[in-house]
């Protein structure tokens, strides 16, 4: 997957795309996993919804 592993996804605690996908190639297997990892999502909560969606599709492509 091409993505702009810069783009701020979690304005809050500063989290990047990149960040999301390194706690899933460190083995995070979930959401909850990434969130623990990274602390995206942890303060008010607007950047859930796409880094759930960014975590699922990391997860699925590192299945395939």
């Amino acid at each position: 997957m091409i993505m702009n592993r810069k783009k701020v996804i979690c304005s809050c605690k500063h989290v990047t795309k990149g960040d999301i996908a390194d706690a899933v190639d460190r083995g995070a297997g979930s959401f909850k996993e990434v969130k623990k990892l990274t602390k995206v999502s942890k303060s008010c909560g607007k950047c859930k919804k796409k880094a759930k969606k960014l975590t699922k599709k990391l997860l699925k492509e590192r299945v395939s």
